[in-house]
């Protein structure tokens, strides 16, 4: 039993049944950058996957400002409301043409 409760222990510690953010290269990082400006130079809709705390999350709406220092991104949902993320939990960006 004590290896038992040693088990619990560390599952408490570290969650098992959440999902590790995927390791993306430049070139991913860079394509998603890419797709980001031309978006919002054309202001077509962006679904963002965001990677929340081991659980992926979606976010669509319209990407109106980027923060050149701490790159924050400015979206703002389809309900005229805003929601600011953090470049570094988009883990994918789709363009919806």
């Amino acid at each position: 039993m004590p290896e038992h409760k040693a088990l619990n222990k560390k599952m408490k510690e570290e969650d098992y049944f959440q999902n590790k953010k995927p390791v993306l290269d430049e070139y991913q990082v860079e394509e998603f950058e890419n797709n980001i400006y031309y978006a919002m130079e054309y202001h077509l809709p962006i679904s963002f996957t965001l990677h929340n705390k081991g659980n992926p999350q979606e976010l669509h709406g319209y990407c109106v400002y980027i923060h050149p220092v701490t790159k924050e991104l400015r979206i703002q949902k389809k309900d005229i409301s805003f929601e600011y993320i953090q470049f570094y939990e988009v883990i994918d960006v789709i363009v919806e043409d």
